[in-house]
């Protein structure tokens, strides 16, 4: 069988969207976007799709990679491929070309974050030369109905991603990076109190995703992150609230303590260094 890559940028949208669903059949968990949610996807996470690549296997487009960039560091956000081209050698060949093309631009690292239990998917990063980071991990929390201090104080989501670069940890996954927050728009909210923050989805809907929380360095250690969930989830009461499996699990802790149940499914943050100086870093 004879595989190639192409420019996603060749293809248009709808097509790349049916090609990325198509990946994602039987995953871990259900992966369907639309173009409206590929379009939110390739602003916020930096997407590049002269870059990203579509494979073709005798000429047909059997799989997809979305690659986002940002200075020297490329992520694979997402590669998927066709049910009918699983176990045929595809995964090597696309990943090998991928960190081939990574090479020749320069660039110093690739990451990259998998599902845990997708033996088959770390075993293929891990081949490829990938290193594990550490640990991602999700949390939920149904129904929430707290009681707040009333001290939430709404601030810019720009605000936000400033305190993250400044407060946060400096190899956060890609899209809880300040970069990322920063790409964030209404209906998307970033709240305060005292001197912690936390950045949620739209706390209209029915279920909330948790995208950032973060405590200033002198204030942490005193509970000021589980009491800042509770007031955040007590000003939009009644609502189903997740942290998706891109935490690091050293910060799961205040979600516990919040009442929070953390999910089954974990991921790898992953990493491989692509110039000589940045291997030990």
């Amino acid at each position: 069988m004879d595989f190639d890559t192409k420019p996603a940028s060749d293809y248009p949208l709808p097509d790349l969207v049916q090609y990325l669903n198509r990946g994602f059949e039987n995953y871990f968990i259900p992966i369907q976007f639309n173009v409206q949610q590929f379009l939110t996807m390739l602003r916020k996470d930096g997407i590049d799709l002269t870059v990203s690549r579509i494979l073709l296997a005798d000429g047909v487009p059997s799989g997809i990679a979305l690659i986002a960039r940002r200075g020297w560091t490329s992520r694979l956000a997402a590669m998927g491929i066709s049910t009918d081209m699983r176990g045929k050698g595809a995964g090597s060949r696309f990943m090998a070309s991928l960190i081939q093309e990574a090479r020749a631009r320069s660039e110093h690292e690739m990451v990259l974050e998998v599902i845990e239990q997708n033996l088959a998917a770390v075993a293929l990063y891990k081949r490829s030369g990938f290193d594990t980071i550490r640990r991602l991990v999700g949390f939920t929390r149904r129904d929430a109905q707290e009681v707040g201090t009333g001290s939430l104080e709404e601030i810019d989501l720009r605000e936000a991603a400033g305190l993250i670069a400044r407060f946060g940890l400096p190899d956060l996954p890609w899209q809880l990076s300040a970069e990322t927050i920063a790409q964030m728009n209404p209906p998307a909210r970033a709240y305060k109190s005292g001197r912690a923050y936390a950045v949620i989805s739209n706390p209209e809907a029915e279920n909330v995703v948790i995208w950032s929380i973060l405590v200033e360095p002198g204030a942490r250690g005193y509970g000021l992150s589980t009491s800042l969930l509770g007031d955040v989830m007590a000003a939009h009461a009644g609502r189903n609230w997740h942290v998706p499996a891109i935490f690091p699990e050293e910060l799961g802790k205040c979600f516990e303590r919040a009442g929070f149940e953390r999910e089954e499914l974990s991921q790898w943050q992953m990493r491989l260094a692509l110039s000589p100086g940045q291997r030990d870093q």
